[in-house]
């Protein structure tokens, strides 16, 4: 496996050696940027980047019943370096950060791009009803 964000070496020593592709915190349209030149980089060496690389992404998410709950984990979770603002933009430009159904659709939108392995970074998670809720209404859902 081979991770990061580099487009120009490391996607190249990625088509050459590696057999899963791994990108942190990225948005689906900066994996499937990815993908589109991981793509360019198989074909010019002899690889099928579909068939031969598997793609996975770490993301941070917060889950919870309702809009008004991830606004206080949020709040509680606010990185000191960043105004309120700056930091749930952060969070929210992952897709993975709201209401078991905007999760499931941020899911998704990684599924039609390739992307089979999820790492999640679960912010706020203090207890088993949240892992029990993202279980029962992300996970059997897909």
């Amino acid at each position: 496996m081979v991770g990061g964000s580099g487009e120009k070496y490391l996607l190249k020593v990625l088509a050459r050696h590696a057999d899963r592709y791994n990108l942190f915190f990225g948005s689906p349209d900066e994996m499937e940027r990815k993908i589109s030149l991981l793509k360019e980089y198989c074909s010019s060496i002899g690889r099928n980047y579909k068939e031969d690389i598997q793609y996975s992404v770490v993301l941070p998410c917060i889950i919870r019943e309702s809009e008004d709950e991830v606004n206080k984990v949020l709040a509680q979770n606010k990185r000191k370096d960043k105004s309120m603002e700056e930091y749930s933009r952060y969070l929210v430009s992952s897709v993975m950060v709201g209401t078991p159904e905007k999760v499931l659709q941020g899911i998704r939108k990684y599924l039609d791009i390739g992307v089979r392995h999820f790492v999640l970074h679960f912010i706020g998670l203090n207890n088993n009803a949240i892992s029990r809720l993202f279980d029962s209404k992300v996970i059997r859902r897909i």
